[in-house]
């Protein structure tokens, strides 16, 4: 995914945050470019943005989530300066009191130390993928199957390049062509990784049934949760994750394929 794409993307999230801080553009429309306004309102709208991509944890940034989201979503050479940068800042929000300082100061202490890998349509902007589901379960906005598909793109953009595979390996796993090949393997396991199924490197029943829910088609709700269903016990036979994530979307889709949906 490009800088542009993934800015485009993260102007879904601002929309939002923007009038439920009660924030002009005049206020926070240039901290990409180091402009923080040390207010209150400032303050909780960039708090509003990362809590939005699910890295505030306990009042606080979440150095583990986001270092998680920097590994998986991050261009390649980007990944060791902003690790390095979010190492020096996250003991930044020990020195304040409030949810909205802590986070604040520990962006802007993000820009100060590398300004050419922040903006604010950019400094989250490793977590975009995570996003468009977040924005959909807080919403609990069930897409068409035409949405799920579009929104999947942002997915499989992302992880070809991490497992350098190609159109033809993966553009038609939604048909049933899967290819046991180990960069496929993986391919999956990322897709899964990223859409938030993948936790602590095992793939999650109750993720996926809570993602159905919430997402889905009320027609398709049903039976893909019976093919999940059917599938759960797939992924123990496999220690590998990329193994056990591609053999349970085999079985998904071996289960039913009218209603299979892969990016």
């Amino acid at each position: 995914m490009t800088r542009e794409q993934l800015k485009k993307t993260l102007t879904m999230t601002k929309k939002q945050c923007m009038p439920k801080t009660g924030v002009t553009e005049e206020k926070v429309g240039r901290i990409e470019q180091g402009v923080f306004y040390e207010e209150k309102n400032v303050m909780c709208y960039v708090t509003c943005i990362y809590k939005s991509i699910q890295v505030v944890k306990n009042e606080k940034l979440n150095k583990e989530m986001v270092e998680k989201q920097i590994d998986i979503l991050y261009p390649a050479d980007m990944k060791a300066a902003v690790k390095k940068s979010v190492a020096k800042c996250f003991n930044v929000q020990d020195n304040y009191n409030t949810e909205c300082e802590r986070v604040f100061y520990a962006v802007k202490c993000l820009y100060e130390d590398n300004p050419s890998n922040f903006k604010i349509m950019r400094f989250p902007q490793y977590f975009a993928v995570v996003l468009i589901t977040t924005l959909c379960i807080r919403s609990s906005f069930a897409m068409t199957r035409a949405q799920l598909k579009n929104s999947g793109k942002l997915l499989k953009k992302t992880c070809m390049p991490k497992h350098d595979v190609t159109e033809d390996q993966v553009g038609k796993i939604e048909q049933g062509k899967f290819l046991e090949e180990k960069d496929v393997m993986c391919y999956v396991a990322c897709i899964y990784s990223v859409g938030g199924v993948v936790k602590n490197n095992k793939v999650t029943v109750d993720a996926m049934v809570k993602q159905v829910d919430m997402m889905f088609p009320n027609e398709m709700k049903d039976p893909v949760k019976a093919a999940i269903e059917n599938c759960k016990g797939v992924a123990k036979k496999y220690k590998d994750i990329c193994e056990a994530s591609y053999y349970t979307a085999k079985c998904l889709y071996d289960t039913d394929p009218a209603n299979f949906v892969f990016p």
